[in-house]
Formats: C-alpha cells, structure tokens, sequence
C-alpha cells in the first residue's frame, strides 16, 4: 500500500515538474528510459497488465467490493490505452545523429502528450481513491461469511494487484511522457 501511494506521489511531482534540460540530458534520459522499457521487469508488468485487463471478477453483490473492482478495471483500461499511444509515439520521437530530433510516420505535438500528462494525472487520482476504496472494501470481506468470503477475497486480491501494477506503471509513463514534452520543447518541433 504504501509502495502504490509512493509511486503517485512520484509520479504526480513528476508530471508537474517538467524541467529544461538539455539535449544531451534528455538524450541519455530516453535511453535510461529505453533500457527501462526493454527490461524483463517492464514486459513482465505489460504482461501482467495484459492478463489483468483481460479477466475482470465477477460482481459479487457488495458495493464496496464491485466498486472498487469497477474502479480499478477502469484504471487497467486506461493504463493499456495510455501504453499502446505511447508505444505508437516511442518509436517516433528519434535522434538523427545531429542532436536534432526527428519525428517520422507520425509527428507528435505537444498538445498530444500534454492530453497524456492530464491522463496520467487522473489515473493518479483514480489510484488514490481506489486506494482508499480498498480499506472499506476489505473490511466487508472480512464480514461475510466463509461461503460469499472467496469471490469478495478474489475480487479485492484483483484490486490490490491491480492498483500495484498501476502505480508502478504510472510512474514510468510519467517519466516518458515528460521526456517527450521536454524534447519537443527543447527541438521547437511543437
């Protein structure tokens, strides 16, 4: 829980911390971030976020449990929306060798990532509530009986796994998606 809560606020200082840097900075940052997202921890997090979209629990009758479970489905399907725009853009945004900054296919603006940045922040926020949704939502699985107890266990287990992953998964969006404002920016290619 309080990994989840120390990802946000990371994430959240980062989105609202967009600072210039230089060339040179943000090009060694893309390949941090690269490397990052190349790594077997990232592709299993994708994976898992792929299985965690794919099979939602059951409704199981208490609106603190099937609430929270609405709320982080949503989150998942946002986080899987943000990844594959991001996937498109990533492969983009290129260094041609020159220090300039080439945008092939497609050429991103900056609008583009600013609507992802509020995204992210609204994640952010859908993270927090869902987090505090959780605490009412596991004490009312705890109240039922040993026969109702398993779905309800199961649903609130899908949250918390769920609201991990997107804390983990925000923080490094956060980071690619101020990167590649910061690039525009600094390229004039906005």
């Amino acid at each position: 829980m309080k990994y989840i809560i120390t990802s946000l606020l990371i994430g959240i200082a980062t989105l609202s911390n967009v600072q210039a840097q230089t060339a040179a900075e943000l090009k060694a940052e893309r390949e941090q971030l690269q490397t990052e997202l190349r790594s077997k921890k990232n592709v299993s997090r994708e994976e898992k976020l792929a299985k965690l979209t794919e099979k939602s629990p059951k409704e199981t009758g208490m609106q603190s449990i099937d609430g929270l479970e609405k709320t982080s489905t949503g989150i998942l399907g946002t986080l899987k929306s943000n990844n594959d725009v991001l996937a498109k853009y990533k492969r983009e945004v290129t260094d041609n060798g020159n220090g300039e900054i080439d945008v092939t296919n497609y050429k991103a603006n900056l609008g583009d990532y600013v609507k992802l940045a509020g995204s992210l922040a609204e994640i952010s926020k859908q993270i927090a509530s869902g987090t505090e949704q959780l605490k009412g939502a596991q004490a009312d699985a705890k109240s039922l009986s040993p026969l109702k107890a398993k779905p309800a266990l199961s649903s609130v287990s899908y949250s918390i796994d769920a609201l991990k992953l997107a804390g983990e998964e925000i923080a490094l969006q956060t980071k690619l998606v101020n990167n590649l404002i910061a690039t525009i920016k600094s390229s004039d290619n906005n």
